[in-house]
């Protein structure tokens, strides 16, 4: 029975009905969509990507999703997490405009919530929901920000970025329209529906949570009308202001004249008035950005000398979500000529890179921003397990001697160890299992001696395997200081890890929390989210040749929700120098 179809039934029966047949309904299998966007691949009772546009009332009744109604009907299958974001009853995906605000000194991640209002039969969702942080530890949940509630996006509103202009933030949002709703006095888009860009801003600059979001007013003193743009596709990215003052974005939209696929370009001189540049030759995909090129990962900078003989250091990096997930390619851009009738840019990848994927486990749509307080690049993205979460947040710096991008947990992870459940040091490893202990919520590390001889590390959680397939250099590696690979993996998820040759360690972290894990090789050059399997008191690890454990630590983990009064009494963090 089509979703519709069952809502339209439920409302006209008794509570104790519509409860049953919502409940025995919400069963559904999560898998890629129409729009490129990728879900859980599980079975799962959830409203997932249906039409989720009725939440919980009073008592046991089921209303139509609104402002005054935000509460999705929970599944009862729905997982918990403790030091992962999640939505505490609606499924979510995409991480969406990750920001921090100068003024009130906060932290902020929106994220695809999964409901809608119903606009006359045109709400599908997802919506805008919202996290708050002041320290970057602990979160609070606020109102959704942002709902589907124009012509213009009375479909859903999907994933944007949050641009700081002039101190004080702007959304830039995707609106997905349809004609479905009869009573729209104006169509989106000529009556064909499909995205438009819309711009959203604090509706109360005083308030320091920015917990309500209006889609009309000024940009730095332009007033602007929605939509800003018509006929584009999805994701638009963070915006950059060339050396001529014009301010560009990129999106997952159509190029135009039917050009070669590569990302499209916008441009406005005032943030309010855009216009369509022409098409990039980076890579298509959705939730795309742009930025400059981070820090270098530390204890690198002595391979710059060596990246230079093979060509010059790259000065930006692209991410979209190609072909197999979201990835990463590092390059050179020049800035293209300003003005409607302008030119694009020219990227040119970075002689012996590749594209490097953000994650090879379960994930998908990570967006990005830089925080001015630690002088870091953040990647949140989002975990496509049963009813979504976000990974834990990760700092990325580019690594010259593998030209390529590490991923490495933010240091706030460690500030919610709340006690050391075990720690191990100079201990053999070898096919008889040594163990150490671990919980539901916790974060482990291992430091082995790299290997003389080639070894198959593999750590064991529960029902889940993580492996390092260790073999030695081959000479041509260690004569010209070139990287090799490895093979590692978890969870039937598998990739290769670049090693170099004064890689004298090999550390392996393992963030465990309920029914999922993030692994972590080499701090992050490669990084995984997969499923974890039952939750194991202890975690084995076994080596088919001896290798030395130099140490392993695990530590129990503490909760990072909190409330809007505990977010407000937290001392705002001291800028970095």
């Amino acid at each position: 029975v089509p979703r519709q179809r069952v809502f339209k039934m439920a409302t006209s029966l008794s509570t104790f009905i519509v409860v049953a047949i919502a409940i025995a309904t919400f069963t559904v299998t999560l898998a890629s969509n129409s729009n490129n966007h990728y879900v859980a691949d599980v079975e799962y009772t959830g409203c997932g990507w249906s039409r989720c546009v009725n939440c919980s009332g009073p008592g046991s009744t089921i209303v139509p999703c609104t402002p005054q109604h935000q509460t999705c009907i929970k599944s009862p299958s729905k997982p918990v997490y403790t030091y992962h974001l999640a939505d505490p009853t609606c499924d979510i995906n995409d991480p969406n405009g990750p920001m921090y605000d100068p003024v009130h000194q906060m932290y902020h991640l929106f994220y695809q919530i999964h409901l809608a209002e119903n606009q006359g039969g045109a709400g599908d969702g997802p919506d805008w929901g919202h996290w708050v942080s002041r320290d970057f530890i602990k979160w609070a949940q606020l109102p959704v920000a942002i709902w589907n509630d124009q012509y213009y996006d009375n479909s859903a509103i999907f994933t944007g970025s949050t641009t700081i202009v002039n101190g004080k933030p702007v959304i830039m949002y995707p609106g997905k329209c349809n004609g479905n709703d009869k009573s729209a006095k104006v169509v989106c888009n000529n009556g064909k529906g499909g995205f438009t860009y819309a711009l959203a801003i604090p509706k109360n600059d005083s308030d320091p949570l920015y917990t309500e979001w209006t889609k009309e007013g000024s940009v730095n003193g332009h007033p602007f009308m929605n939509p800003v743009l018509n006929g584009t596709g999805d994701d638009p990215s963070t915006a950059w202001q060339t050396k001529d003052g014009e301010w560009r974005i990129i999106g997952n939209g159509p190029c135009p004249g039917g050009a070669k696929p590569g990302n499209s370009i916008y441009g406005s001189k005032d943030f309010v008035n855009w216009y369509q540049v022409g098409c990039t030759t980076l890579m298509v995909g959705d939730c795309p950005t742009f930025f400059p090129l981070p820090a270098l990962t530390p204890g690198s900078e002595h391979y710059v000398q060596r990246h230079l003989q093979d060509g010059p250091m790259p000065d930006h990096v692209h991410k979209s979500g190609g072909p197999g997930g979201d990835q990463v390619q590092v390059g050179q851009w020049v800035d293209g000529a300003p003005g409607p009738q302008g030119t694009p840019g020219t990227w040119t990848m970075t002689p012996g890179s590749s594209s490097v994927k953000c994650d090879t486990g379960k994930t998908h749509a990570s967006k990005d921003f830089y925080d001015p307080v630690k002088n870091r690049r953040i990647l949140w993205i989002w975990g496509t397990v049963p009813s979504g979460l976000q990974a834990i947040p990760r700092v990325m710096t580019y690594h010259p001697g593998i030209k390529q991008i590490v991923y490495t947990p933010a240091e706030e992870m460690n500030v919610l160890h709340t006690k050391t459940l075990q720690s191990l040091s100079k201990t053999m490893i070898t096919t008889t299992p040594t163990s150490i202990i671990a919980n539901a919520a916790t974060d482990i590390s291992f430091y082995f001696s790299t290997p003389t001889t080639d070894a198959n590390i593999t750590i064991a959680i529960g029902g889940a395997n993580m492996f390092l397939q260790f073999t030695t250099a081959p000479p041509s590696a260690m004569a010209t200081q070139s990287p090799w690979s490895v093979n590692v993996g978890c969870s039937g998820y598998h990739n290769t890890l670049p090693l170099v040759s004064d890689d004298s360690v090999l550390s392996v972290r393992i963030f465990i929390d309920n029914s999922i894990s993030e692994v972590y090789f080499m701090d992050g050059r490669v990084a995984m989210t997969c499923p974890k399997g039952s939750v194991a008191p202890s975690v084995n690890v076994t080596s088919t040749a001896t290798v030395e454990l130099l140490n392993a630590t695990s530590y129990a983990m503490g909760d990072i929700h909190t409330t809007t009064e505990e977010v407000l009494a937290t001392p705002p963090l001291v800028p970095r120098k």
